[in-house]
């Protein structure tokens, strides 16, 4: 038996880019929810809320704000996990987690309480990092397919997400020259980042117009989905919307 010749890089699998993306609306560099408008008389709660930001901005607008924090000294109004929520099934309409999930020790389990403590077609928003360095105590630092993932296992359904703001590039950059003033310069570079990424793609659909000889649609509707795969792989993190089904 002859074994085909490979490059080592490659793998086994014959992987597309549409099975590398996640399944879900992509947005790079922009705002997918707005805090005011899902929270709206709904019933949040607000998983590692720290000095409890979420508050104020849920209140002002009629909904009930509920902090979970596992140590003293924050805002929160519950003491407790989030791989085990001190709540019944389907208590809340929104669940927030905003830059806590890579820092629980079992992120599936902490996922899973997430859904369970949704109600049916809730929603659990946030930020989770993905190319930020070691940071605090941070365990699982997630890709946009491990979010989807873990939502698919939990009857739940990844259905926006949006990375493409920073980049690891930039954000271990400020880390490795701090205390030097860096922070100005990131959104210079993250720009520079996203244009080198629009150019490539710009190079991705002469090649399939041209030379694979595709027709102007496939090949605006591949290169646009080239460019939104490149920048999540190179994601500072992602901010998401998940909704329960």
């Amino acid at each position: 038996m002859t074994k085909k010749n490979s490059v080592k890089s490659e793998g086994v699998r014959q992987l597309k880019l549409s099975d590398q993306a996640p399944n879900c609306e992509i947005y790079i560099n922009q705002s997918i929810y707005d805090l005011k408008t899902i929270a709206k008389n709904k019933k949040v709660v607000d998983i590692g809320c720290g000095y409890g930001w979420n508050r104020a901005i849920v209140e002002s607008v009629g909904g009930e704000w509920i902090g979970v924090e596992p140590f003293e000294g924050g805002a929160h109004t519950v003491v407790g996990d989030a791989e085990n929520l001190p709540f019944e099934d389907n208590s809340f309409d929104v669940a927030i987690m905003d830059a806590v999930l890579e820092h629980i020790p079992d992120v599936g389990k902490a996922i899973s309480e997430v859904s369970r403590v949704l109600k049916p077609n809730g929603l659990f928003v946030g930020y989770v990092a993905f190319m930020e360095c070691f940071h605090e105590i941070s365990y699982s630092h997630l890709s946009f397919k491990a979010l989807e993932h873990y939502s698919n296992i939990n009857g739940m359904k990844l259905e926006k997400i949006s990375g493409g703001s920073a980049f690891g590039i930039d954000y271990h950059l400020q880390v490795l020259l701090y205390p030097l003033p860096f922070k100005p310069f990131r959104k210079i570079i993250a720009s520079l980042i996203r244009l080198l990424f629009l150019l490539k793609s710009k190079i991705v659909y002469l090649s399939l117009r041209y030379k694979r000889k595709k027709s102007a649609p496939e090949a605006k509707a591949a290169s646009s989905l080239y460019y939104k795969v490149e920048c999540l792989r190179q994601s500072n993190g992602f901010t998401h919307v998940i909704r329960k089904l």
